[in-house]
């Protein structure tokens, strides 16, 4: 005998997907922790209420539903059409995530990045670099900064010139 957990358990695939939730509310950057062709469990920081109406957005994919149940941290998404799940897992592929995965790829693997990329990640961190420096910059000039502000950008700082070690800049 099947019960209506096993049904519910049946074509659910267990994934961890980066999404995004819309509600009456705004946005919120998600996780989609398993997924079905009618619905999916997502991980999130702010989540809609029971009840809500929600659209969960991956690239050019889109499931509209209600949040059937609500847990710490956690929502279930009732879908209000079946979705092609497979669609949903099947990797995004654009050229700058493919960038982003082969420079992760060869630094896991301790190797070097391939030339080709090299220019990539120097104006990437460049740029990185100057927007902390412009940022603590700003926050340093704040009226009434505290301690704990003071702190925090000297961390800041810390990891801005890292960035410009990196990109072989030295101011």
């Amino acid at each position: 005998m099947v019960t209506g957990q096993d049904k519910r358990a049946e074509g659910r695939a267990h994934v961890f997907l980066t999404a995004t939730i819309y509600d009456a509310r705004g946005s919120e950057p998600v996780r989609i922790r398993n997924l079905s062709a009618r619905g999916a469990l997502v991980e999130g920081i702010r989540l809609p209420a029971t009840g809500s109406f929600v659209r969960l957005v991956r690239g050019a994919l889109l499931a509209a539903g209600r949040v059937a149940w609500n847990g710490t941290k956690v929502v279930g998404i009732n879908f209000d059409k079946p979705v092609d799940a497979d669609a949903w897992i099947r990797p995004v592929h654009h050229a700058g995530q493919q960038r982003v995965d082969e420079i992760v790829a060869a630094m896991r693997l301790n190797e070097p990045v391939p030339p080709e990329l090299e220019s990539d990640i120097g104006s990437s961190l460049s740029t990185i670099s100057a927007a902390l420096d412009e940022l603590c910059g700003r926050l340093a000039d704040l009226p009434d900064s505290s301690l704990a502000l003071g702190e925090e950008l000297v961390k800041l700082d810390a990891i801005a010139h890292s960035l410009r070690l990196a990109t072989g800049r030295t101011h």
